[in-house]
């Protein structure tokens, strides 16, 4: 598996070389639709042509947990695409959403097109995920896809189980009215990691109880991807984690923030309660806090009235770039969908999934669902779009820049968020079981509440989890696919 890994590596990247004149900057352009990784680059092109759709009269039924209004609206508009096709929304709990899922599947009712949850070894191990390799490399579509999304779902590094279907960008918000207090300028949005690490604890000042920053998302994810230009978590290079430099050298500084009140204090805690009055208060709520790392669905909250009449004007800010980065690799939430492998009609599924997910038509259609779309009283169901385009296409993005308030910073932010990496759970298989029996129950329990009450050392173990989780990986894969 490794040697295949690398071959493909570094076949594509002497293709990039040439390609470019050895250009750094260039090979890293997204637009180029390279820069990683390519499983189907020479296949691809004398790949056949897509098979045509049925005429027959079929039903295909779909489970995710978007917006149910939403869905509905999306599978008229395929059924206006394909009159001969009946979605169903099938529509399930989020909470416990893999158990619904296996119950559905223990009785044959498995969804034609669904998402699954967290951990990606649950639909592998119980043979959920229908196999998409052909249909996926032969659409033209799939030149679009952001370039970094184009390999996600190849788990073993052959077949394509599954795909991204929905995203939402890690966002860093700034409260520029807090700044303005202080006389301190905001930063480019060409910003640096260390720049960030710096600017939290400038904008720490205690004896006006102002804090750096408060965390939802956490630097000991942002940190490896963006300095090591990685394609995954801890590190994740194409072949193996490493979490002996960015992830280490993140977590001892988140440490050693918490522990200097340059982090707010945690919610819910005595020192929450002495700094604000009220231990159960959010940092970000209280107008003294000047960074929240968090996530693209915030950004609707922070224009509520709870937020803008305390004062507070909170602006959103890429996850910096590293320090030393080519690529502007980000962390994202991203959910994936996959068709079922029981499913009749896996043609007609395919397009299903990707009109659902990623492609052009799919996204025209949630444009005008954001646009459209209102609650029972006329108010607008969407106040701001729930997830961005998995295309590189311009006139999608245009379209989504319209739907959101008219500023520099969101200009700014949607330019530098389309190489956007997936979280570890999801899209790696044996992850999530090594977060689970190691990284948060391990010997050291919280391995990162650990490190932050002092009782180890990040850079004392960080060998020993990258082993691990490189090992727990193999594993996994052993098991599902060997």
């Amino acid at each position: 598996m490794r040697r295949k890994l690398s071959f493909i590596l570094l076949s594509a990247i002497f293709f990039l070389l040439i390609a470019a004149g050895c250009s750094d900057e260039t090979a890293n352009e997204p637009e180029n639709g390279e820069g990683e990784s390519d499983n189907v680059s020479d296949e691809k092109a004398a790949a056949p042509e897509l098979e045509a759709m049925t005429t027959e009269e079929i039903t295909l039924s779909y489970a995710s947990w978007a917006n149910h209004t939403l869905n509905e609206f999306l599978a008229e508009k395929f059924m206006e695409k394909y009159p001969n096709i009946t979605v169903e929304i099938v529509q399930l709990e989020q909470d416990g959403w893999n158990d619904h899922l296996t119950n559905l599947a223990s009785t044959g009712d498995l969804p034609d097109v669904y998402w699954y949850m967290g951990n990606v070894d649950i639909p592998i191990r119980n043979g959920w995920l229908g196999d998409i390799t052909a249909y996926f490399e032969s659409d033209p579509e799939s030149d679009d896809i952001l370039v970094t999304m184009k390999d996600a779902g190849y788990f073993d590094g052959e077949q394509k189980l599954a795909a991204p279907a929905a995203y939402q960008p890690y966002t860093i918000y700034l409260d520029e009215n807090l700044f303005n207090q202080l006389n301190v300028d905001m930063p480019s949005a060409d910003w640096t990691y260390g720049e960030m690490i710096d600017l939290m604890q400038e904008m720490t000042v205690p004896e006006q109880g102002i804090y750096g920053y408060n965390t939802f998302t956490k630097l000991v994810t942002m940190a490896p991807i963006v300095n090591q230009d990685a394609y995954g978590e801890f590190g994740w290079d194409g072949e193996q984690y490493d979490l002996t430099t960015d992830w280490a050298d993140s977590m001892n500084q988140h440490a050693e923030y918490v522990r200097s009140g340059v982090h707010a204090p945690f919610y819910d805690t005595d020192e929450a309660e002495a700094a604000f009055g009220d231990r159960l208060l959010w940092a970000a709520s209280t107008g003294r806090i000047a960074m929240q790392l968090d996530a693209w669905w915030t950004m609707g909250l922070f224009a509520e009235p709870e937020f803008v009449d305390k004062g507070m004007k909170w602006v959103p800010y890429p996850v910096p770039q590293g320090d030393n980065a080519q690529s502007q690799h980000k962390p994202a939430f991203i959910d994936f969908g996959a068709i079922s492998s029981a499913t009749e009609h896996p043609r007609e599924a395919y397009e299903l999934l990707k009109f659902f997910g990623w492609g052009k038509d799919g996204w025209t259609a949630k444009l005008e669902a954001f646009e459209a779309l209102e609650n029972e009283d006329g108010s607008l169901m969407f106040k701001h779009p729930d997830g961005l385009p998995l295309i590189n296409d311009e006139e999608i993005w245009n379209g989504l820049q319209e739907l959101l308030p008219q500023s520099e910073y969101v200009s700014n932010f949607l330019e530098r968020v389309k190489e956007p990496i997936a979280l570890g759970g999801a899209s790696h298989p044996g992850f999530q079981t090594f977060l689970d029996e190691v990284y948060f129950g391990g010997e050291y329990g919280d391995v990162e509440a650990a490190i932050i009450n002092g009782e180890v050392n990040a850079y004392d173990i960080s060998q020993n989890l990258t082993d691990m989780i490189n090992q727990y990986r193999e594993e996994a894969l052993e098991e599902l696919f060997w």
